[in-house]
């Protein structure tokens, strides 16, 4: 069901229109306005419907890189707790495990915020992915010259790759020296990572807000539904009063006002 609109609140319209919708769909598929403002269409229940899918995706991303950093903790934190004394194998293992991990974090954080990624240009996630990279690089840079010892390497595209005959001469050539350099580097990373997935994180905030939209934007959907299933040939908002309860303690009224103002932040 299409809703025309013939009165909607300036204010509303200054914050539906005039704001970025960086995470939602455009405005223009969603808006059909003709000159002066003073006769919209708007479909609101569709028009929740493909920005709350817009913000389910956006979490879902999110969600790739939260669990690609919960694994690169489990791996830093194995490079720590590798048990004493470790034999070449084990050594091995727990490096190439953790390179694995970092590397498939920073594929996923540059697929994701490709032209054609579901974050593209996100600077958050290429924060956190920055933020390990430094980590991992240590003060000024100065740990990948250890790592690099070790046959450690980093590429061009921020991966690391591993010269299997450079690790196995470093480690048995000082096998506390390799050890000590990878400790060193699991603290690092672990403390970052922490950081990065803390409730006031870069990530973990993120995707705390992003549940709470996707939470908002289901309520507003479901009350919008339930009142166009009561209500017939509904022509004009005011016809959306105040005092209609739906589902979820919303009005049909507070709905419609989310949907107007819904933005990207």
């Amino acid at each position: 069901m299409v809703i025309a609109l013939n009165y909607l609140p300036t204010t509303a319209i200054s914050s539906y229109t005039n704001q970025g919708q960086a995470d939602a769909v455009s405005q223009s598929s969603l808006v059909t306005q003709q000159s002066p403002l003073t006769s919209i269409t708007l479909s609101p229940l569709a028009a929740l419907q493909r920005i709350e899918t817009s913000t389910v995706t956006q979490l879902s991303s999110y969600g790739q890189i939260k669990s690609s950093l919960a694994d690169l903790q489990d791996k830093a934190r194995a490079l720590k707790n590798i048990s004493l004394p470790p034999t070449l194998a084990d050594f091995k293992g727990v490096v190439q495990a953790f390179v694995q991990s970092f590397n498939s974090i920073n594929q996923a954080v540059s697929n994701l915020t490709s032209k054609k990624g579901a974050l593209n240009g996100d600077s958050r996630s290429n924060q956190a992915l920055n933020d390990i990279r430094k980590a991992v690089a240590g003060p000024d840079g100065n740990a990948l010259s250890p790592l690099k010892d070790l046959g450690i390497s980093q590429q061009a595209n921020g991966s690391f790759a591993i010269n299997q005959n450079q690790l196995k001469k470093s480690f048995q050539g000082n096998p506390q020296g390799a050890l000590s350099t990878m400790s060193n580097l699991s603290s690092r990373v672990t403390q970052t990572a922490d950081k990065l997935l803390g409730d006031n994180g870069v990530i973990g905030k993120k995707i705390n807000d992003l549940s709470g939209r996707v939470n908002e934007l289901g309520n507003a959907r479901n009350a919008v539904q339930n009142y166009m299933n009561t209500q017939q040939n509904i022509q004009q908002l005011p016809s959306f009063q105040p005092s209609f309860q739906s589902a979820g303690g919303y009005t049909a009224q507070n709905a419609i006002a989310t949907y107007a103002s819904i933005a990207s932040f």
